[in-house]
């Protein structure tokens, strides 16, 4: 394998979604078609069919033959075809429509008189001028189709003008050079159809067993940089990255996203998008089933991951009777049953209450204390992680601005004029009567730290000084 030693030039490019993302596209048109075949009336015995996957026929033979070939040259047109057009208008869709109808329509009807045995003459004059007629009603139909999907496609990344080549990484022998549980070294990326980048130069090591809070004003780069991390960059959005990510010690583009996530787990911001059963003992065992666990390893890893968020008992609870806390909590006990070092939040607490937000944290910080688990949270509300977190990160348009201690991190956001709406108000009175002259023993971090530091600093004259 090939030693690379400085990975600040190496650089990773994808498509978004790889080389898989068309059977995403593919079964959302299907799923679009399948809905318009539902409801579309029948005029004169006929259903617009709206996609070459399925019919109602009763013929299943000639379907598997037909709706195989329509496929292949729906296909070609799709790779091979050049777009013919009129002006602004592409031609390609309606043509595509009217020659896939006429080879699958010629290739049903043709083994169904075969197979049933209908008059030739029935055949010729009668059959084919109709797959005929079909062809020109999906002709015109075809564009009413594709026009609004290539927008929508286009405006999730999915499609590009120009196909982007995936670059391979398997032949690189790609070592870290810190010692933390993930590793970010060098790392710039820019997403498809971005002409600036996300993140640029980014350097961050993260030490097993720490509880690391990301900040920073909307577009910084939170999210990017923990989507880097977890391998859904640049694997699932694709696009432009240099450097190099390290998570668990591998290589993020020499890792998938189903392997690395037996090092990390990721609770998303919109966490109820991420549960797909019925009850919690189900959505429990969704993922534990598709990694093959047995149903004793199950068992033991979701009572285990339950007990930890303090849901054990409620295996038989329908998800849609679960609080908005409880089913964040849900989620992150599925996340634990896989038993990850890490776990990332991406702004978990912006759909909780102040309450909410304070039990979250204390979860959270239970974690990382009792079970040493790593975390790492972009946060915009501090004063909640402030018990808990010993590093803070400030981001602004990609760059990592300021790393190190809260105290530390938090004076830079008022010193630099960077989100310093962020900085919680208990501190913030803090570097206020700073400015004014005051010292302080202790640094603001709380309620009662703040007291002390205020009785003390009275008392050895500081505010009278002031």
């Amino acid at each position: 394998m090939e030693a690379v030693k400085d990975v600040s030039s190496l650089i990773y490019t994808k498509a978004r979604g790889g080389r898989f993302r068309w059977l995403t596209i593919s079964t959302l048109m299907l799923a679009i078609g399948m809905l318009l075949h539902l409801v579309s009336p029948s005029v004169a015995g006929f259903t617009p069919n709206w996609m070459i996957a399925t019919s109602k026929s009763a013929f299943p033979y000639g379907d598997f033959a037909s709706e195989f070939a329509g496929a292949y040259v729906a296909g070609f047109f799709a790779h091979s075809v050049p777009p013919f057009k009129i002006g602004r208008f592409s031609l390609r869709p309606a043509i595509a429509g009217f020659i896939t109808t006429l080879v699958s329509g010629f290739i049903f009807v043709s083994i169904l008189t075969v197979v049933v045995g209908i008059p030739i003459s029935v055949y010729l004059y009668g059959i084919l001028p109709m797959v005929a007629l079909v062809g020109v009603g999906n002709a015109i139909i075809t564009p009413f189709l594709y026009f609004p999907a290539l927008k929508l496609f286009r405006s999730m990344q999915y499609m590009t003008e120009s196909d982007v080549e995936d670059s391979n990484h398997s032949h690189l022998n790609l070592q870290q050079k810190g010692n933390g549980v993930i590793g970010v070294e060098h790392l710039s990326y820019s997403y498809l159809f971005s002409n600036a980048p996300a993140l640029e130069n980014v350097n961050i090591n993260i030490e097993q067993g720490s509880f690391v809070v990301i900040t920073g004003p909307n577009g910084a780069g939170k999210t990017t940089l923990l989507m880097s991390m977890a391998g859904a960059i640049p694997h699932y959005y694709g696009g432009t990255m240099k450097g190099m990510v390290f998570t668990g010690g591998k290589a993020v583009t020499q890792t998938g996203i189903a392997d690395l996530a037996s090092s990390i787990g990721v609770i998303l911001s919109d966490y109820s998008a991420q549960i797909v059963t019925m009850t919690v003992g189900e959505e429990m065992a969704f993922t534990l089933e598709n990694h093959g666990f047995s149903p004793e390893e199950i068992r033991r890893r979701s009572e285990e991951a339950l007990r930890k968020v303090h849901l054990d008992g409620l295996e038989e609870r329908k998800v849609s009777t679960l609080s908005g806390g409880q089913r964040q909590r849900l989620v992150v006990a599925a996340v634990l049953a896989e038993e990850p070092k890490v776990l990332v939040f991406d702004e978990p607490t912006s759909a909780l209450d102040p309450e909410g937000i304070h039990e979250f944290y204390e979860m959270v910080g239970e974690l990382n204390q009792k079970e040493k688990l790593t975390v790492v949270v972009a946060e915009h509300h501090l004063e909640a992680t402030l018990p808990y977190a010993k590093r803070f990160i400030l981001m602004d348009k990609g760059h990592v601005i300021s790393d190190g201690s809260p105290e530390q991190v938090m004076r830079d956001m008022k010193r630099n004029h960077i989100y310093e709406e962020a900085i919680p108000d208990i501190y913030l009175a803090q570097l206020r009567l700073e400015q004014a002259g005051i010292k302080f023993e202790r640094s603001f971090l709380n309620i009662e730290d703040a007291e002390y530091s205020v009785l003390n600093s009275m008392e050895s004259g500081g505010v009278r000084n002031a």
